[in-house]
C-alpha cells in the first residue's frame, strides 16, 4: 500500500507568506535570549556525556530525535543495512547524537565535533553564515504554529504575551503573521523562552499563546483540551555539513543523501514502515526529552504525512526557496535584523553553501545508490 502524496497549502501559502516583509525593525523584542555559550552547553546535563570520535573513519551527525519528521528520517538512516555497506566499502561508518535544537547543534559543529548536522532553515542559515558548511539535501517540509488556549483571530493577539523560540523558524512565522496583521512590537510581549516549556507556560496562564515548530503544538493540544492552533507558517529543515568533511568526503556525503532519500521512499511505501519509524524515534526522543514526549505513535506518523513524506520522494532543495525574492533571502534578512547574522555577512555566502546538484544526480541514478533497496534493522543500536 503506498501513500498518494497530500498536496498542502504549502506553496501558495509559502509565496503569500515570502512576500510579507517581516519588518525586523517594529519588532525589536523587549527581551533577548542570550547565545550559548562554549562553558554553557559544554556542560549540558546531556551533551556533556558525549564522547565524540573525531577519526577519519567516523561521520559524527547531530539529530533531532524529537523534531517531526526528521526524527523518523534518522532513526530509518540508523538502521540502514544499504548505507551501513555502502560506507564500509568507504571505509565510514555513522555515530548519531540527539540534540534538542539546530542551534545546539551548530555549537558542536562549529566546534568540530560534528562532521553533519539536521538543522530548520534558520539554524542552516545562521551556520552557512557563521562558518563553512555544505547544505546537501531538503529534509523537512513542513509548518510552525501559533497555539491558543482558545479560539481566536491573530488580531486578539494584540496586546497579549507570546512565547517564542528567539531566532528561530516558529519566531520569524509569528512575527510575520503579527505584521499581516498590523501589529507592531508596543502591541505586544513578545517572551523568547524553551520550546518544551511552552504548553505548560501557555496552561498556567503565563503567557496567552505560543508559537513553536512541531511536535510541541500537538504535545500542548494532547495535554490540554482547550488549546487550539489559530495560524500556521511554512518552514523547512536540511541535511548538512562542514564544509571541509564534504570537499574531504563527497562519495560518504552522497551515501548519506542516498540513505535519506531512501528512508523517505521506504516510509511512503507502507504506512506500517511509518509506524516503526515512528516508534524508533519516539524512543530515541527519551533521552533528550526526559521520558515524557506526550505525542503517540500514530501522531507521530501524521506530522510527517503532512512535511515532507506528504509532498516528496527525493531531497532536492526547490530552487525557487534560494531566489533574491526568496523565502530563504527573507529569512536571512530577518536574522540579520535581530542580530542572529552579522550585518557584513553577505547573501551570496549563505546562498553559495546550499549544493543543488548532488541531490538531484542521485535520483539521476538511482539505481547506482539503490534508493529502492530497503534493508532495516529493527535494533536500536547505533551504526
Amino acid at each position: 500500500m503506498r501513500i498518494e502524496p497530500k498536496l498542502l497549502l504549502s506553496f501558495v501559502f509559502c509565496v503569500c507568506l515570502a512576500t510579507l516583509n517581516p519588518a525586523c525593525e517594529r519588532h525589536r523584542e523587549k527581551t533577548k535570549t542570550v547565545a550559548p555559550t562554549r562553558d554553557s552547553l559544554s556542560q549540558h546535563p546531556i551533551y556533556s556525556k558525549y564522547k565524540f570520535n573525531n577519526s577519519e573513519n567516523i561521520i559524527n551527525i547531530g539529530i533531532q530525535p524529537l523534531w517531526a519528521p526528521t526524527g523518523l528520517i534518522t532513526e530509518a538512516i540508523r538502521r540502514d543495512n544499504v548505507l551501513r555497506s555502502a560506507l564500509s566499502g568507504l571505509g565510514l561508518s555513522i555515530r548519531l547524537y540527539p540534540f534538542l535544537k539546530g542551534d545546539d547543534v551548530n555549537f558542536f559543529l562549529n566546534r568540530g565535533d560534528l562532521d553533519a548536522g539536521i538543522g530548520g532553515d534558520m539554524p542552516a542559515l545562521t551556520a552557512a553564515a557563521a562558518f563553512d558548511v555544505t547544505i546537501s539535501s531538503l529534509i523537512q517540509y513542513g509548518y510552525t504554529s501559533i497555539v491558543a488556549n482558545h479560539h481566536m483571530l491573530l488580531i486578539d493577539l494584540r496586546g497579549r504575551s507570546i512565547g517564542y523560540a528567539y531566532g528561530s523558524n516558529a519566531h520569524y512565522g509569528l512575527l510575520n503573521a503579527l505584521e499581516y496583521e498590523a501589529i507592531t512590537k508596543d502591541d505586544v510581549d513578545l517572551l523568547p523562552m524553551d520550546v518544551t516549556l511552552m504548553p505548560e507556560s501557555l496552561h498556567k496562564r503565563e503567557i496567552f499563546a505560543f508559537s513553536a515548530w512541531e511536535p510541541t503544538p500537538t504535545i500542548a493540544l494532547n495535554k490540554y483540551s482547550d488549546m487550539v492552533v489559530i495560524h500556521r507558517s511554512l518552514s523547512t529543515g536540511y541535511l548538512y555539513f562542514r564544509k571541509s568533511f564534504s570537499d574531504k568526503n563527497p562519495q560518504g556525503v552522497r551515501q548519506l543523501i542516498a540513505a535519506e532519500i531512501r528512508a523517505i521512499r521506504w516510509m511512503q511505501e507502507d504506512r506500517r514502515n511509518l509506524r516503526l519509524a515512528s516508534q524508533w524515534a519516539l524512543s530515541g526522543g527519551k533521552g533528550v526529552s526526559g521520558g515524557k514526549l506526550g505525542v503517540t505513535v500514530e501522531q507521530n506518523v501524521d506530522l510527517a504525512v503532512n512535511d515532507i513524506l506528504g509532498v516528496a520522494s527525493s531531497a532536492n532543495i526547490p530552487k525557487k526557496l534560494l531566489a533574491d525574492d526568496g523565502a530563504l533571502n527573507k529569512e536571512f534578512r530577518f536574522l540579520k535584523a535581530i542580530g542572529k547574522i552579522p550585518v557584513n555577512i553577505g547573501w551570496e555566502r549563505v546562498r553559495d553553501s546550499f549544493d543543488m546538484q548532488t541531490a538531484r544526480q542521485i535520483v539521476a541514478n538511482q539505481n547506482k545508490y539503490f534508493l529502492n533497496r530497503f534493508k532495516y534493522e529493527a535494533g536500536d543500536n547505533d551504526n
